[in-house]
């Protein structure tokens, strides 16, 4: 058997919650095991250096991905065979390995030419490890409905190459060794998920499609991802080439506690509730697609207040107080914050799966466009603030262009009508 059942992936939502929380939380101990090693080792003078290396390779992994992260979890979610999920899977794969052909050498140049000199090996290998990110299975866990199978063969494994490397990097004050166990452990699980899921295909039973017909399907996704974080991964390389290093570094701090935020509770309550919303057999779209809405508010709304209102502190206590965020920038990633927990059910559940990526895209455009003249004029002026207002900016002109043509992809009422959720 190369993966869970169809009756297995139908589970409830609790269960899902359960998993796609927990396995997210323990995925995000991994920074704050490291990263207060890391930005005391780096100083006021090199953190803004590390966080900008790694916003390159988090947008190096968007661009890896090229669009699976959106449009695989409901592609398998929706179906029930077999050899289709196969096939999805094994068509990511010759797309993504493509993609870092070409996306590996191009972050590690724009690394080198961002940071200083003083991190430059450290920074080119975590730039390099979070671009590698991109291959992870995880969407298609998303997708199946398993979080232990994300758990197994990505959370784990880099929690675990996070810990071996502590002792490694007090022992040499280097920070060389986290990048290189984070690719080998993202390298090895990655191989094993792939043997395991792709048993017993047979390619040739499948109609032969140019690679052209393969790259077409994620294409309309691939743009939302690459314009999304057009503006979303360029805060932290702007600050970091534009302002003081005590100032990008305070910048940088800010944009790592809000990131971290999102892969614990944005990201987590998403994968949780995709698959359930989702699910073919469902009888009741409409009520799981208001609770999933609803529940995306909430996190936002409770995000924002953290930020705004504890993130100097976090920050201070965890990254050490010479790099602590400013609380103007922090209060305006918060807002970031709430309006990318608004968009991700509208755009994950009713816009992808309902076939409107490109009107997504042209949104997306819209907003990227607005977010980086907002950060090109914050980075002219030396502005933090007016940085971190750019990206706030930035979503919530997409919220305000989605949500309209989004809510009416909703199921009618009717479909609901005396029944009650699985």
């Amino acid at each position: 058997m190369t993966e869970p059942s169809t009756a297995h992936r139908r589970q409830g939502l609790a269960p899902r919650l359960a998993g796609f929380f927990g396995i997210p939380l323990l995925s995000a101990l991994a920074p704050f095991i490291i990263l207060p090693f890391v930005s005391r080792i780096a100083g006021q003078t090199g953190w803004g250096d590390i966080v900008a290396a790694q916003a390159i390779g988090g947008f190096g992994a968007i661009a890896v991905t090229f669009g699976w992260g959106i449009f695989g979890p409901p592609a398998v979610a929706q179906t029930a065979a077999e050899h289709v999920r196969q096939r999805l899977y094994r068509d990511s794969l010759v797309v993504r390995g493509l993609a870092t052909v070409f996306v590996l050498p191009v972050c590690l140049l724009i690394t080198w030419a961002v940071v200083g000199p003083h991190h430059l090996t450290d920074s080119l290998l975590m730039a390099g490890a979070l671009t590698l990110t991109g291959l992870l299975p995880s969407w298609y866990c998303i997708g199946i409905g398993q979080p232990m199978l994300m758990a197994r063969y990505d959370v784990l494994p880099r929690l675990a190459a996070a810990l071996v490397s502590v002792p490694l990097m007090l022992a040499t004050h280097t920070i060389w060794p986290y990048p290189v166990l984070t690719t080998l452990a993202l390298v090895l699980p990655t191989a094993m998920f792939t043997r395991r899921i792709l048993a017993g295909y047979d390619a040739s039973a499948e109609p032969h499609r140019s690679l052209w017909a393969v790259l077409r399907q994620t294409a309309a996704t691939a743009g939302i991802d690459a314009a999304g974080n057009a503006y979303g991964s360029t805060p932290v390389p702007i600050s970091t080439a534009t302002l003081s290093p005590a100032d990008g570094s305070a910048f940088s701090s800010a944009d790592k506690l809000y990131r971290v935020g999102l892969t614990i509770v944005v990201t987590s309550i998403g994968n949780a509730f995709q698959g359930w919303v989702l699910d073919p057999a469902a009888a009741d779209r409409r009520r799981r697609q208001l609770l999933a809405m609803g529940a995306h508010a909430v996190t936002g709304v409770l995000g924002l207040v953290f930020l705004a209102t504890l993130g100097p502190w976090v920050t201070g206590l965890v990254f050490g107080t010479d790099v602590a965020a400013h609380r103007a920038a922090a209060a305006w990633y918060g807002v970031a914050f709430l309006f990318i927990s608004l968009s991700t059910p509208l755009i994950r559940n009713l816009l992808i799966p309902s076939g409107r990526g490109r009107f997504v895209l042209a949104g997306t455009i819209a907003s990227s466009i607005l977010g980086l003249a907002l950060m090109g004029w914050g980075a002219a002026r030396h502005d933090a603030t007016l940085i971190a207002f750019g990206l706030a900016s930035s979503e919530v002109l997409l919220v305000a262009l989605l949500a309209g043509p989004a809510l009416r992809l909703l199921p009618p009422a009717a479909a609901t009508a005396g029944r009650s959720a699985s």
